[in-house]
């Protein structure tokens, strides 16, 4: 293996070419916006004013949804939640099997077992936290949270 973790640099590698995509995607939309327009003032010798606030207004038709961000984090946490439970039944049916089949020399290290089990109970903490943040969002109209209408 060496000094150097090559699974840590490429995951810190993947999130800078993310980040770098993402900038670029920006910055190309923003390019494109600004050569419509110019396109537009070539074609037409004038702007006109409502074809230019929707060139560049930014479209929430989704994000401006009631309820958008309460299905957002309850979606979000049940899928980070699922996750940790997901590690903690895998860990604990291969401890399981590691018994039955006799290999018990990777189980006979329980630190490994212990920091596996708590990273999963940390992300099944932090999917339920999203969860629960989703009460301090709007929620949907129509939701059995509501009261009756009269």
């Amino acid at each position: 293996m060496g000094p150097f973790d090559f699974g840590a640099l490429g995951f810190w590698i993947f999130i800078a070419a993310i980040i770098v995509a993402s900038t670029w995607s920006k910055s190309r939309r923003e390019a494109e916006k600004h050569e419509t327009l110019r396109r537009m003032v070539d074609k037409t010798g004038t702007i006109d004013e409502a074809k230019l606030k929707e060139l560049f207004s930014e479209s929430h038709s989704e994000e401006s949804k009631p309820g958008y961000g309460y299905r957002v984090a309850r979606v979000m946490g049940t899928i980070v939640l699922s996750i940790g439970a997901g590690i903690a039944t895998f860990i604990l049916i291969a401890v399981g099997l590691g018994k039955v089949f006799g290999a018990t020399r990777m189980l006979d290290d329980i630190t490994g077992l212990t920091a596996v089990l708590g990273v999963s109970a940390g992300i099944a903490i932090v999917g339920l936290g999203i969860f629960f943040s989703s009460r301090f969002c709007e929620p949907p109209p129509g939701t059995r949270s509501e009261p009756p209408a009269r």
